[in-house]
């Protein structure tokens, strides 16, 4: 997380506005690539998660490796044959066959990655991810510091870091990879099972993304790809942030899959709680984190200052990966997923069409993100209480009201003042409920022992 916060700050300070938005539009679209294994990956995890590595059928996943790579170059290939021939602005063009490329470079490598995180290999993933990460941030400040300030290196030092991330893990998975598999027919048929159960999941959170997405895409289209830029700017340091705490979910996946199902509505409740708590008081990180960000990145002014709408985010999203979706997959909900997300990006594509295309305001554009996000945890939140007969807990409508203090504190009255009063809220909030978090938190140091 710490070198992906690093690189999120070096980037922009060297590149120009334009350059960061095309590197920003190339992160966009990797980030959907997702949807070309079909939900393969994603029936894998679900089929096996909860298993012990040594237990799985080798010689089967090694047959489910190979055939799913195969398939990735095929939808590479055709990325990028539509990229050149169909394309017509040159930046974009590069973008799509770089994004075609990461087909083959990424998703073979997740069919790994989901196996290991599956059954409880965390600590072989973590590395991958490390390893990654630090080639990655090794040639991207080579790249600036030696005068190539061009995002089209930024895209090399990314595909050079996920080429020797995927041959590494596949070293580490050499007893899958490099060994004999089964029939090609006993594979398809393997395939065609992991898709039809993660085909649902797969769907599910290529829709989460579309929330957002459909947003952040249609600010692309209305306007340029240097305000795409700077939208992005505050949207890419949260997200460092959010995949630590995914990191988190990945880790207690296998943990709620292998308890008592009695036992799975009491540690809602208490995990939900104390994260409520956490990040309500992290929203008081804000006001110092814009000022480092401005002195630092003085042209990115306007888009640090919509920190003070976006930075809730943060609250929403930590509750949906790490609890709502964890417990969603663990209690195989898929279809439920699907439908949930699908709800949202309807709402998504409603308020879009009347912020971005109607009003044209990108003010409420950005706003509508946060609006979005906290639906997508709401409804969810409802149903998985109602599911598990759980007497309802307020924390998501806690939440929704930081979320409106922090906003109206910080947007509306701004500075220190405006920093001053959300301060004083979160500490009384914390404060009044303190017993509450000392019992939860004995709770959970049981549960772990």
């Amino acid at each position: 997380m710490v070198v992906s916060i690093i690189i999120s700050l070096v980037v922009p300070k060297l590149l120009g506005v334009k350059e960061y938005g095309y590197w920003q539009l190339y992160t966009f679209y990797v980030s959907y690539i997702g949807f070309f294994h079909f939900g393969w990956a994603d029936g894998l995890y679900l089929r096996y998660g909860g298993a012990y590595y040594e237990e799985l059928d080798k010689p089967l996943m090694h047959s489910q490796y190979w055939l799913l790579s195969f398939l990735e170059i095929i939808i590479g290939l055709g990325i990028s044959l539509f990229a050149l021939f169909l394309v017509k602005d040159n930046n974009k063009a590069l973008v799509l066959i770089a994004t075609g490329l990461n087909c083959i470079l990424i998703l073979p490598r997740t069919l790994l990655q989901f196996l290991l995180q599956g059954t409880g290999r965390v600590n072989e993933y973590a590395r991958n991810i490390i390893l990654e990460r630090l080639i990655y941030a090794t040639f991207i400040i080579g790249f600036l510091f030696a005068g190539f300030q061009k995002y089209e290196f930024m895209l090399l030092a990314d595909i050079i870091a996920k080429t020797v991330a995927m041959i590494a893990l596949a070293w580490v998975c050499r007893d899958i990879v490099f060994i004999k598999g089964v029939k090609i027919s006993i594979s398809i048929a393997e395939g065609w099972k992991n898709i039809s159960v993660g085909v649902q999941l797969l769907i599910a959170n290529i829709a989460g993304l579309l929330i957002i997405g459909i947003v952040r895409f249609s600010i692309e289209q209305v306007w340029d790809i240097s305000i795409f830029g700077k939208v992005s700017f505050p949207l890419g340091i949260l997200n460092q942030v959010l995949t630590f705490i995914s990191a988190v979910g990945i880790v207690i996946f296998p943990m709620i899959k292998r308890s008592d199902q009695t036992r799975l509505p009491f540690l809602y409740e208490t995990v939900g709680t104390l994260l409520s708590g956490v990040m309500i008081l992290f929203l008081i990180m804000y006001y110092p984190i814009k000022v480092l960000l401005t002195l630092w990145l003085p042209h990115y002014a306007e888009a640090i200052g919509y920190f003070s709408i976006l930075f809730p985010l943060s609250l929403f999203e930590a509750r949906s990966s790490l609890l709502i979706n964890t417990y969603l997959k663990a209690l195989r909900k898929e279809r439920t997923m699907l439908w949930l997300n699908g709800f949202s990006v309807g709402l998504s594509l409603i308020i879009t069409g009347i912020t971005v295309f109607w009003l044209r305001n990108l003010t409420l554009a950005i706003m509508s993100i946060v609006f979005l996000q906290a639906a997508r945890c709401f409804v969810p939140d409802l149903y998985l209480q109602k599911t598990m007969k759980m007497k309802y807990s307020y924390e998501v409508l806690w939440d929704i009201l930081a979320t409106v203090v922090f906003v109206l504190a910080n947007w509306a009255v701004g500075g220190l003042k405006g920093w001053g009063l959300y301060c004083a809220f979160a500490i009384c909030f914390v404060l009044l409920r303190m017993q509450e978090y000392y019992d939860h938190l004995k709770t959970i140091k049981g549960f772990i022992r």
